[in-house]
């Protein structure tokens, strides 16, 4: 079980203001389950997706905070990566590692290292 940024947030929100899935989705005009795909990064994430969260959330008494929280959570989710202009060896690798945390296998140290380095 893997939630978004946005899900995790989404979800916390949900439990602490006693609101459900079936309400939030309601709101938000599509099915519980599309929301939860949207929650777990099954389905695609957009800016109409996030405001229409935030629209129902702030209508049940989230702080401004707390919005702002779910906006950047939103934006965090929404975030990909463009490998059209890399070149084909450099696309392989890419690939080749996104095929392996899919797998379940980490990265191995010297990668882990490395990203901690530019975050």
């Amino acid at each position: 079980m893997r939630l978004t940024e946005f899900g995790k947030l989404v979800r916390m929100l949900r439990l602490e203001f006693d609101l459900s899935l079936k309400q939030m989705a309601d709101a938000m005009l599509m099915s519980s389950a599309h929301l939860s795909a949207l929650e777990y990064g099954d389905k695609k994430l957009n800016e109409s997706h996030i405001d229409m969260a935030l629209t129902f959330l702030a209508s049940r008494g989230v702080s401004a905070k707390q919005l702002a929280d779910v906006r950047e959570a939103g934006a965090k989710s929404m975030e990909t990566v463009n490998v059209k202009d890399l070149d084909g060896d450099a696309r392989a690798l890419v690939f080749a590692f996104a095929r392996r945390l899919q797998a379940g296998e980490p990265p191995n140290e010297e990668i882990t290292n490395w990203a901690k380095d530019r975050r």
